[in-house]
């Protein structure tokens, strides 16, 4: 008898087949925004649902930046470019990311990303503690003169939930869970050049946002617009470009800004590297069946 839910299955096929698109559409004079709404519809067009809103990172950006409606930025030749997304059927949730480059320069961080991630897997297949992956992570980056970003983590994920309670860190931590035969977790290496932090701080502004409490505020359009998110949404995040095209920005704005001053939402700061250094990310979602470690994206 399967222990993983088949959604994650169909999910996971879906995930795989846009993420293998995302690497023809990106190139050098690609938007931002463009590029969020290729992999959205590709995502629809499949059946799936976005499980939360197409991440681009360039450079020392690391996580958690979600282009609005009005950014006119391009990709350039220069950059190091991740593009993090994930995939739900019925709330069954996804997870995956992958970073290009057109500039030699940083070829090798990419290929070390990608190394750590596929040492990490072949760890996992034989050893469930989280903290033993994320040395084994560390290791694979230090090989090439990397480091990894010590303060984000791969996680498990559950039903509309994209960060459930295990985390698997990018560093040896001790005294973590352990993974379990149902577990169903996403490993994500990030890896930065020796000489960075290796750590990342938070910018000022936030452009992913999700149901944080389900209460009324006794404002007619902001109660509106909350039940909207939360009878698309649940607890998944979102961006404010996905209601600006059915609103107008000025409303969503002034909604979603209210709201999370109420703590009716949660914000998501977006997510820098602290010394400027370029990060490289790579990641998959995994299951522990019955049969052992499966990869589904």
């Amino acid at each position: 008898m399967k222990i993983i839910p088949e959604q994650y299955a169909k999910a996971g096929r879906i995930t795989d087949e846009v993420r293998a698109l995302v690497k023809g559409y990106v190139k050098p004079g690609s938007g931002y925004v463009e590029t969020c709404e290729f992999v959205e519809k590709e995502i629809e067009a499949r059946g799936g649902h976005p499980a939360f809103p197409t991440g681009i990172g360039v450079g020392r950006v690391t996580a958690h930046y979600a282009p609005q409606g009005d950014d006119r930025s391009v990709f350039k030749e220069t950059d190091l470019i991740k593009v993090d997304f994930g995939v739900h059927v019925e709330g069954y949730v996804t997870d995956t990311a992958v970073s290009l480059t057109f500039n030699p320069d940083h070829r090798l961080l990419l290929d070390a990303a990608e190394r750590a991630l596929a040492v990490a897997i072949e760890t996992a297949k034989r050893e469930r503690r989280t903290g033993e992956i994320g040395k084994e992570i560390r290791r694979e980056a230090s090989r090439y003169g990397f480091k990894t970003i010590e303060n984000l983590t791969g996680h498990t994920l559950d039903r509309y939930t994209v960060h459930a309670g295990k985390s698997i860190p990018n560093m040896y931590v001790p005294g973590l869970q352990s993974l379990k035969k149902g577990d169903v977790f996403a490993i994500e290496p990030f890896v930065t050049p020796g000489s960075a932090a290796g750590y990342v701080v938070d910018e000022p502004s936030s452009t992913i946002f999700s149901i944080a409490a389900r209460k009324k505020t006794g404002t007619a359009d902001l109660d509106a617009f909350a039940e909207m998110v939360w009878d698309e949404r649940k607890t998944l995040p979102f961006t404010p470009r996905w209601y600006a095209q059915k609103l107008g920005t000025a409303r969503v704005d002034r909604a979603v800004k209210e709201l999370t001053r109420r703590k009716v939402l949660r914000a998501y700061p977006t997510l820098v590297e602290a010394s400027g250094r370029p990060v490289a990310q790579f990641e998959h979602t995994m299951a522990l069946d019955e049969d052992g470690l499966v990869v589904l994206t």
